[in-house]
């Protein structure tokens, strides 16, 4: 299964926000590892606004201490490739409840970054770990 998955998530076409399907995550982090990806996984437990939420990402990512912790500057830091110029990353996202409906900017965030990456053959994985999000599932799960 594990050569699938990288097989999956070396596909550029296919990158991009989903659902994180349960009891999939170790698969995913393993394949995204095997091909040499990094991987962050983000579910701040103690992030009380969106404001919160998106500096813990900053710091989980690694961006610089200038990031905005708004969701242009991510989307800026996300699509800088001296700062994530790997040729690919997987992100595994909870605890969104603190976003509220943002959580809809940040998927669209997400989504046009995975977008920039593919213009770049990259592929810029995004999986929420939050079932009851309206949220496609990881293709093949």
């Amino acid at each position: 299964m594990s050569d699938t998955r990288q097989r999956q998530l070396a596909n550029t076409a296919l990158a991009g926000p989903y659902r994180l399907p349960p009891g999939r995550e170790a698969e995913l982090v393993d394949a995204a590892q095997a091909l040499g990806w990094p991987v962050t996984c983000h579910r701040p437990a103690d992030a009380a606004n969106t404001s919160a939420w998106l500096t813990a990402l900053g710091q989980a990512l690694g961006l610089p201490a200038h990031f905005g912790a708004n969701f242009d500057a991510l989307y800026d830091c996300l699509t800088d490739p001296e700062l994530l110029g790997e040729p690919g990353r997987l992100l595994i996202l909870g605890n969104v409840a603190p976003l509220g409906e943002a959580v809809d900017i940040l998927i669209a965030v997400l989504q046009a970054a995975s977008d920039a990456w593919r213009d770049q053959g990259r592929a810029l994985w995004a999986l929420l770990d939050a079932p009851d999000l309206e949220l496609d599932p990881l293709p093949g799960a």
